[in-house]
């Protein structure tokens, strides 16, 4: 048993150092796997660095390669505008050396001219000295008299040929510088497509049928008379189908009874109690659509930084009239005429446009300043520029011009306001603007006739010429346009012709046979 079991024992012992000695075998094996697989790894890793080494190389060299080129490039092109800037240089001073030899030639030959001339002056001197003895001897008078004398003949001379030059010197500046702003406002009011004011005074408002009518007009005319005394308008209701008709010259006015009469009619209670709530609901509505409608006209000139008071004043011009024209029309439109002018000027075409569109918001400012004055101030107080202010206040000449924007914006109002059909005027006042024209030229001395022409914006005037001469024609006509512009508070231009003109008339009678 003892024998068997050192067997057994020796045979565990030996299985157990085969396991171990082929573990050992294994982990041989395994280790040198790994190893190879590392060395490959690292021969990968090796190569990739290299490639991207050769990569990099190569990249730096092509930028060294087109530096090099760039700067190849520069110093070739700053070498010729070297050598070009030394080639003008030198033309220059050749230049200038022909130059400087032109002058000294001329002034060569100026020195034997004057050389030439002082000579010929003493000659003439002496001539001169001999010629007033002989012709004192001849006509007994004194030398020095006889100096006297024609002094004064030249001297008389001189004046008539000054006034005669600077006559027509002047004559001919103010020819130019009417053709030349002719020409520019020309081109302004070509480019400035404007429409003729439509006088609209009627709104129309649909109606669902016959019936409403009679519900407008009431009991006995309840209704239809409580609308027209709340909305200041006239309510025309005929027989035209499915409408009535709103009539008012007041803008204003007709849209607030617009409005009002639409939201009676979707209501359907109509009585004098509903007419005045919706009246004052339509005023509500009318009041917040004032800044939107001065919104759209600031945007539509490109105007911005405007301030909400001022827009809300540019607004209410929308339901303001001038002689029937609608201001705030007026106003767009004048700062369309503003720009156009000033582009052909070369100024400021937004300041010339804010002038144009903000000039009569004075006219919705309740103030006892007039409305020039009453603007320029509330734009003071908005924080608008002097020039602005300047310009509003100066439109009339209230004040005096500080920029030539004022000027521009008096040429474009009088433009607007005055072109065929923008305003209807009282014939009243017609009549009264052509009688002062007419008794203004009358006040002048040698004044025989005036007349005012062309719905007076021409004024004929004609002098008697035996008491007028023609330099004294000239300053009445001066004196006469000082106090047109004095009197009449208007911007329509007018226009003074002085007509100074003497006839002689014969009368050739038949021979007798």
């Amino acid at each position: 048993m003892i024998f068997e079991f050192f067997d057994l024992n020796t045979i565990v012992l030996g299985l157990l150092a085969t396991c171990l000695f082929a573990e050992c075998i294994i982990l041989v094996v395994r280790v040198n796997s790994l190893r190879n697989k590392m060395e490959a790894e690292a021969e990968s890793i090796r190569s990739d660095e290299l490639v991207k080494y050769e990569k990099k190389r190569n990249d730096l060299e092509m930028m060294l390669k087109e530096k090099e080129l760039e700067i190849k490039s520069e110093y070739e092109d700053m070498l010729a505008l070297v050598r070009a800037t030394k080639r003008e240089q030198e033309e220059k001073l050749a230049e200038a050396k022909t130059e400087f030899q032109n002058a000294q030639r001329a002034v060569e030959r100026a020195e034997l001219e004057y050389a030439r001339f002082a000579k010929a002056k003493e000659e003439y001197g002496e001539y001169a000295k001999e010629y007033a003895e002989k012709l004192a001897k001849l006509s007994k008078l004194d030398t020095d008299e006889i100096r006297r004398e024609a002094k004064i003949e030249i001297s008389r001379q001189c004046k008539e040929e000054l006034s005669a030059y600077r006559t027509e010197i002047l004559e001919n500046s103010k020819r130019e510088a009417d053709a030349q702003a002719r020409e520019i406002l020309t081109s302004a009011m070509q480019r400035m497509s404007s429409q003729m004011p439509q006088s609209v005074t009627t709104a129309i408002v649909k109606i669902p049928d016959d019936a409403m009518k009679g519900r407008l007009i009431g009991k006995e005319g309840r209704n239809i008379r409580s609308f027209e005394a709340e909305t200041g308008t006239t309510l025309v209701i005929d027989e035209s189908p499915d409408s009535v008709m709103i009539s008012s010259f007041n803008p204003t006015a007709r849209e607030i009874a617009r409005v009002a009469l639409e939201n009676l009619i979707l209501d359907g209670r109509i009585n004098p109690s509903t007419i005045e709530q919706a009246v004052e609901s339509a005023k509500e509505s009318i009041s917040e659509r004032v800044y939107e409608l001065g919104a759209a006209a600031a945007d539509s000139l490109g105007l911005a930084r405007l301030s909400p008071d001022i827009l809300r004043l540019v607004g209410r011009l929308s339901f303001h009239l001038s002689l029937n024209q609608n201001t705030l029309e007026h106003s767009v439109e004048t700062a369309k005429l503003c720009g156009m002018i000033a582009a052909e000027l070369n100024c400021d075409v937004a300041v010339a446009r804010r002038v144009g569109l903000l000039h009569d918001i004075g006219k919705v400012i309740d103030s006892p300043l007039s409305h020039a004055l009453a603007g320029a101030e509330e734009l003071r107080k908005a924080g608008e520029s002097e020039i602005i202010a300047n310009a509003v206040a100066s439109h009339h000449n209230e004040v005096g011009a500080s920029s030539v924007y004022a000027v521009i914006l008096q040429i474009a109002d009088s433009i607007s306001a005055t072109r065929t059909g923008a305003r209807m005027e009282a014939t009243e006042g017609y009549i009264r603007r052509i009688k002062t024209l007419e008794s203004i030229a009358m006040e002048f001395e040698g004044v025989s006739g005036s007349y005012a022409l062309q719905a007076g914006r021409e004024l004929r005037v004609i002098v008697s010429p035996d008491v007028v001469s023609d330099m004294q024609a000239h300053e009445i006509a001066r004196k006469i346009r000082s106090k047109i512009e004095e009197s009449l508070n208007g911007t329509i231009p007018v226009k003074v012709v002085l007509i100074r003109e003497q006839r002689f008339t014969e009368l050739a009678k038949p021979r007798e046979q």
